[in-house]
């Protein structure tokens, strides 16, 4: 997600940083019989615990959804492959109450089921042993809509299933929201591969993350299909649906690149083609691209955020260019750090935001915008007023998700940790730890005994400190 206004802090510091079930089941397209990658080992958030549940580990999200803008109503299908993570005779998803259940089947048999607020309970008839494989298929119909964001940042007020005055769509859903508009375990904790169709209205097109395998128009319909080869939290899910054109790229290795834009204002499309000499840029720093192919949706809204290998770009972002690039870059840099590798609790936000955030500190840094002592007197100045306002990057307040603590105060933290252990050894380890682990989901422990084992040092009270400290620690 892109950082959040400066306006808050203050305006000194403004000053110096200058300025249907059959064919859901014949769409799916698996990456395997086991979907290893996907195996998590989902747990109950200590921020939001009302979302997700570790009971259930989905591997697979086969969606087969209809939008019908006129009367604002979705039409969905799911067919979830899940593994029971613990042994229990029922599992329960996360599904936005707007939502209508009119069947659910578990393993080819109709099963009871509840839909008490967002908490969709399903009654297997039977214990689900511990590690065993099933298949649920849920229907459902309904009028989505957004939920109310746990932050008071003005750029992300809603979460989820957002519908424009024109019936078109889009959603950024972090921490949740993808509970709005499928039945899903929605946390950060348990990844799986998606494969999803979209039906629209002619002069409507659906865009999803992954490989667009299929697009046609008949009957005055348009059907996509997409497979998303690697598996993503559901928070990093994107939908849109609207008049977009599709214009396309390559970037590092033949990497194909896609940049979706609204037909009526492509304003963005210049900015969105830096994307080659960014994603260059980055991989020096970084190791290669995670994923097997990126690009970038633009959506009407004032935010952006690092959707899995479709970045989500607010198209207001485009007021102010500069600004606008730099949140591209910083999207981008997620795909590493909070994408490839995922925090597994909320509270560990710090181990996307600060990272690409530091990383987006020294692109500006390389293009001259301004030097790394400006940005250390920033990130220094700041650093106690955010602590107070919002808590430490480790420990924020709840209520203030996102809030720039997470990003400059961990920016901070990493800077001296790169002051701790040197150029060399600080650039082996920014690039490393995405790179050894690939799809993992991962906690503050999990860091910590990584750097450790890298560095020889015994980190854990320095970054511990950094990250709950009400007040900034001594250099």
């Amino acid at each position: 997600m892109r950082r959040p206004s400066l306006a808050a802090v203050g305006t000194a510091l403004t000053v110096l940083l200058g300025g249907s079930l059959t064919t859901v089941g014949a769409a799916q397209a698996a990456p395997g019989p086991s979907y290893a990658a996907a195996r998590s080992t989902p747990v109950e958030d200590p921020y939001y615990p009302s979302k997700g549940d570790p009971s259930v580990d989905a591997l697979h999200y086969g969606l087969d959804l209809r939008w019908a803008p006129g009367s604002r109503t979705l039409h969905g299908t799911a067919r979830i492959t899940f593994r029971a993570a613990t042994g229990s005779s029922r599992l329960q998803l996360d599904l936005g109450d707007p939502l209508r259940v009119t069947r659910v089947r578990l393993d080819g048999r109709t099963v009871r089921h509840r839909h008490p607020g967002k908490n969709l309970v399903v009654h297997a008839g039977r214990n689900l042993a511990r590690g065993s494989r099933h298949v649920l298929i849920v229907r459902y119909f309904g009028k989505p809509r957004p939920v109310s964001a746990p932050t008071t940042r003005s750029d992300i007020p809603h979460l989820g299933w957002t519908v424009t005055r024109r019936g078109e769509v889009w959603t950024m859903q972090e921490p949740f929201g993808a509970f709005t508009w499928y039945p899903v375990n929605d946390h950060p904790s348990d990844k799986a591969y998606y494969d999803v169709r979209i039906t629209a209205p002619r002069g409507m097109v659906g865009v999803f993350n992954g490989k667009l395998q299929s697009r046609r128009t008949t009957a005055g319909r348009t059907v996509t299909r997409w497979h998303l080869a690697s598996p993503a939290a559901s928070y990093l899910t994107t939908i849109a649906i609207g008049d977009y054109v599709r214009y396309t790229d390559t970037g590092p290795r033949k990497l194909p690149i896609s940049y979706w834009v609204p037909r009526r204002d492509q304003r963005a499309l210049s900015e969105l083609r830096r994307t080659p000499a960014m994603l260059r840029w980055l991989e020096k720093r970084l190791g290669p691209y995670p994923f097997d192919r990126v690009g970038a949706v633009v959506v009407p809204s004032d935010s952006a955020m690092e959707t899995q290998t479709l970045v989500t770009m607010g198209s207001r972002l485009m007021n102010d260019r500069l600004q606008f690039r730099a949140d591209l870059l910083h999207e981008y840099a997620h795909q590493w750090y909070g994408d490839t590798v995922t925090p597994d609790n909320w509270k560990d936000l710090w181990l996307n935001e600060a990272f690409a955030m530091y990383t987006q500190i020294r692109w500006e840094v390389s293009r001259g915008w301004r030097t790394m002592d400006q940005w250390r007197a920033v990130l220094r100045d700041s650093d106690q007023a955010l602590r107070r306002s919002d808590g430490p990057p480790g420990e924020y307040h709840r209520s203030e998700f996102g809030e720039i603590c997470v990003y400059y105060c961990g920016a901070l933290m990493l800077d001296e940790l790169r002051s701790r252990l040197g150029e060399a050894q600080f650039n082996a380890i920014w690039r490393g730890w995405p790179q050894q682990h690939r799809n993992a989901s991962v906690d503050r422990a999990d860091y910590i005994g990584w750097l450790n084992a890298r560095t020889g040092r015994d980190l854990g009270p320095f970054i511990t400190s950094w990250l709950t400290s009400p007040t900034t620690p001594a250099g």
